[in-house]
């Protein structure tokens, strides 16, 4: 398989009622608990909090606020403290510690346990999924231009500088030590973090005696058991161009379902620089986004985050390759491509 690499940063998913695909999405995006009443004495509370540096939306069904509030709050909390911990973007959280120093000798367990999972994720993509693709992030950044209606040009003697820091096989773990082995390497983990803190955060609210449920962190999304009256969660993905608002809608009673895509983290006016890059050429991805279905969120979120870069013939026969998983692309075009286990319909 090719090496290739991507980061999933951003992405849109509207969950939808059953019957009213195309009006407005089930889960608010306001900051705040809500109780919605529906027929009969089922009732669903949703509650919706900002951080990761997006809308997080806990939905529980069958149960009341003043049940399910406390519960809700755990997982909420659980969340929050794990975006703590495996954020890139404080310098004094351990991430952002390895990141400028290049060594911490007492990385907390869920630190290393993630960098543990991203290892297996990259073993398992082939190479494509890499977090050591921050300084191709940065150089991007560096040279953000939302003005001008072209492609953005990048001297190439600065992308083979960053090039040079990217790769798994030159982060070191022994331990609680983790080590990367140049300064100006950096580690992001926006491609598996969320997925992993829904997965923590679903499960939290399980325990709690709740399983129904959907967990929504800023759309890497985690469902368990059903809605009022035994439905299953529907997830409509949406079009990054906004010309099909829907392409495709997902149902389920247990799982994850990701998205990587183009979605607002581009880096010109004309999107044809974006967070997905090719870690061997610095190139853009060539699809518009990728939904990936899968037993928990974090697989989900990496496929995804690895997929978006890869050639869509080896990214449909990796889905078809792991069980329990399926995926769909979207190409720029508007049409979609999905794997033989894909089990979303057209909107």
């Amino acid at each position: 398989m090719s090496s290739f690499l991507s980061r999933r940063h951003f992405l849109r998913f509207a969950l939808v009622s059953a019957g009213m695909l195309g009006a407005a999405p089930l889960l608010s995006l306001a900051p705040s608990a809500a109780l919605a009443r529906t027929s009969g004495s089922e009732e669903t509370y949703t509650r919706t909090a900002l951080f990761m540096g997006t809308m997080v939306t806990v939905t529980v069904a069958g149960t009341t606020a003043e049940q399910a509030g406390e519960a809700v709050s755990t997982a909420l909390a659980l969340g929050r403290d794990m975006a703590g911990t495996l954020t890139r973007f404080n310098t004094g959280a351990p991430l952002g510690q390895l990141n400028a120093s290049t060594a911490l000798n007492d990385a907390p367990p869920a630190l290393v346990h993630l960098m543990q999972r991203s290892q297996q994720m990259h073993a398992l993509t082939g190479g494509a999924f890499d977090p050591t693709v921050l300084p191709l992030l940065h150089l991007l950044e560096s040279h953000r231009d939302h003005k001008a209606q072209k492609h953005l040009q990048l001297d190439q003697a600065e992308v083979r500088d960053a090039l040079e820091m990217v790769g798994m096989e030159r982060v070191h773990a022994d331990g609680y030590a983790l080590r990367l082995e140049r300064q100006g390497m950096g580690i992001t983990l926006d491609g598996i973090a969320k997925g992993h803190i829904a997965d923590l955060m679903s499960r939290s609210l399980s325990s709690a005696g709740y399983p129904n449920h959907c967990v929504n962190a800023g759309g890497d999304i985690a469902v368990s058991g059903s809605k009022l009256k035994g439905q299953p969660w529907r997830i409509a993905i949406a079009d990054p161009y906004g010309k099909n608002a829907y392409p495709q809608v997902v149902e389920a009673y247990s799982g994850a379902v990701a998205t990587s895509g183009i979605y607002e983290i581009f880096y010109n006016a004309d999107a044809s620089r974006n967070h997905l890059v090719n870690p061997v050429t610095g190139a853009s991805a060539g699809l518009a986004s990728v939904t990936v279905t899968a037993p928990d969120c974090l697989t989900a979120d990496a496929l995804a985050t690895a997929m978006a870069i890869m050639p869509p013939r080896e990214a449909l026969h990796l889905a078809d390759s792991l069980s329990g998983c399926a995926c769909c692309l979207l190409r720029h075009d508007g049409l979609t491509q999905c794997s033989r286990n894909w089990r979303g319909r057209s909107a």
